[in-house]
């Protein structure tokens, strides 16, 4: 796990239960996009299943990873995208993780192992899986199946219902000071730094967007806004890179001092409340229109 760049704190905790072998059955990785949660899960099996190769590849036979299907990617795919720090480029796609997956997984985890003692499975953004899934899912986690250990992760854990979470091993993931960011991806034309290095690679894929937002919702009063909406907007506007993007101009305004600190926090509320409707499936055009109004 030394290989993942920062994370001392989970690093820790997580070579102490490999050391006492007490191993919770479900781990819940939690923190940004891009901040090593998924090669953590990755090395964290590896050294569980005692082969350094395999499990870094995604084809060892006792390791199970899912990710939310995504139209017109298949999960090599997926998984060379990850390897490529290019998963980024799926952030605007909705995906979701079905019955139908876990229905596999069910059929999965009672298998014996073949080459370990352990059957892992890691479930990328494990809050996309749909209502269904998650109740087949929890049939799971009421009755483990001896040597399975899930690992879920998720960019924030409260996108998750609480009887997953009551079940699982909460491990927090920090975000990658920016200086770290540079040294790992070692390109001088990144000029905005987000949490991780997803987001920050996401952040600068749509740099013609940068300065219509921020005219848009700093430049002009809320009236004016509204006067000029339009549905056409929200073809134009990536719903995924407005919500982190204003997120980030926030951040940046109030340390700058160019916004105070109550008016930074009621947009971040706003902000909060157009994640959830995002996360909900409401349509963009109604949350553009709500941050149109409320920002």
């Amino acid at each position: 796990m030394e290989e993942v760049k920062g994370q001392k704190i989970a690093k820790k905790f997580l070579s102490s239960i490999i050391k006492t072998g007490k191993i919770p059955s479900t781990l819940l990785f939690s923190g940004p996009p891009g901040v090593g949660k998924f090669s953590m899960a990755l090395h964290f099996a590896a050294e569980l299943l005692g082969d350094k190769k395999k499990p870094l590849r995604g084809t060892h036979p006792d390791l199970a990873i899912v990710f939310p299907e995504f139209e017109g990617y298949e999960k090599n795919e997926i998984m060379n995208l990850r390897i490529n720090k290019e998963y980024f480029k799926l952030r605007q796609k909705k995906g979701s993780i079905s019955i139908n997956t876990v229905r596999k997984l069910q059929d999965y985890v009672y298998v014996t192992p073949m080459e370990s003692k352990w059957r892992i499975v890691v479930i990328a953004h494990a809050d996309r899986m749909t209502t269904e899934a998650v109740n087949a899912f929890l049939k799971i986690l009421e009755e483990p199946p001896e040597n399975v250990i899930f690992i879920l992760i998720t960019p924030e854990k409260l996108t998750l219902p609480q009887t997953i979470i009551s079940r699982s091993q909460l491990v927090n993931f920090e975000p990658l000071p920016i200086e770290l960011q540079k040294e790992i991806l070692q390109d001088e034309s990144i000029h905005r730094f987000g949490r991780g290095i997803e987001e920050t690679l996401f952040l600068n894929s749509q740099k013609d967007m940068e300065k219509k937002i921020e005219e848009v919702f700093f430049d002009r009063p809320a009236k004016s806004r509204i006067k000029n909406w339009s549905e056409e907007i929200t073809k134009e506007w990536k719903m995924e890179f407005l919500l982190r993007f204003l997120q980030k101009l926030v951040e940046d305004k109030y340390k700058n001092k160019e916004l105070t600190l109550d008016k930074a926090w009621t947009i971040f509320h706003y902000l909060k409340n157009a994640y959830l409707y995002y996360y909900s499936n409401i349509g963009p055009e109604k949350i553009i229109f709500y941050l149109l109004l409320k920002v």
